[in-house]
């Protein structure tokens, strides 16, 4: 497989802003998704948790 200069540019683009998000940030953005998902499904389930 060959890839172009422009796509060399683009995954090098991509792996350099990947290395600079922290853990902690992913674990935080991963700790809201969770709730929201938390969140949507107690709604469609009429909003009762037993």
């Amino acid at each position: 497989m060959t890839l172009s200069d422009d796509e060399i540019a683009q995954i090098k683009s991509i792996l350099i802003a990947l290395r600079a998000i922290k853990v902690r940030d992913i674990d935080k953005a991963l700790v809201i998704l969770s709730k929201a998902e938390r969140l949507t499904q107690f709604r469609q389930s009429g909003g009762m948790e037993y």
